[in-house]
């Protein structure tokens, strides 16, 4: 009897760091990361040095080619299996460049939660509202479960999804000009030293 109180007290135990290995939890998560990008701000002298560190910590949470078939929608069937890795690539640099343009060395960081995450089946989405320096966003993350844990698919920023207003672009492009036409605008955008235009067309 003692042995099978004992075994029972034990999976007792056990039981809640299961439940949190098998649902992470998505807030955590973001605020953990949001932890990082606070270090690095507080850490790097130069902008330079903060945004190569911040599309690090971005890498680690973003499920990068579920954003691209995502964006690219209907057009991602007809593409090769060659053309959906170089997209992915170059959005990917392209989403790094939207992202990080936020954020300078040796500015205040503060973030808030907008609420509970809202949790549907193997997705949730994290509100926050994060003010760095004079600047003041609500940046918001769309989820999904991968192997376990949660990966960024969709990133909106003030109401602006990232994944929309750019299918909407690459959907006219891809129509008009073709694929290798959309490759070129994208790297070209990703070149350019305007960094507060969000226009690829």
């Amino acid at each position: 009897m003692k042995v099978v109180t004992t075994y029972l007290m034990f999976a007792l135990m056990l039981t809640p760091l299961i439940a949190s290995a098998e649902n992470p939890d998505p807030q955590v998560m973001i605020q953990g990361h949001y932890a990082q990008i606070e270090r690095v701000i507080k850490a790097d002298k130069t902008d330079e040095g903060v945004r190569s560190k911040i599309v690090k910590i971005l890498e680690s949470f973003t499920d990068f080619r579920e954003f691209a078939r995502m964006t690219l929608k209907k057009h991602w069937k007809g593409l090769t299996e060659a053309q959906r890795v170089l997209f992915t690539d170059k959005y990917r640099q392209l989403l790094h460049k939207s992202y990080v343009r936020h954020f300078k060395a040796n500015q205040e960081l503060e973030v808030g939660f907008r609420g509970a995450p809202r949790i549907v089946k193997t997705k949730a989405m994290v509100m926050t509202t994060v003010k760095s320096g004079k600047t003041e966003s609500d940046v918001d993350y769309k989820l999904h479960l991968k192997n376990g844990k949660y990966r960024a698919y969709d990133i909106v920023i003030d109401e602006v999804s990232l994944m929309r207003n750019y299918r909407k672009q690459f959907s006219k492009i891809m129509k008009r000009d073709g694929f290798d036409v959309l490759i070129q605008k994208i790297q070209k955008k990703i070149e350019s030293k305007d960094d507060n235009d969000s226009d690829v067309d």
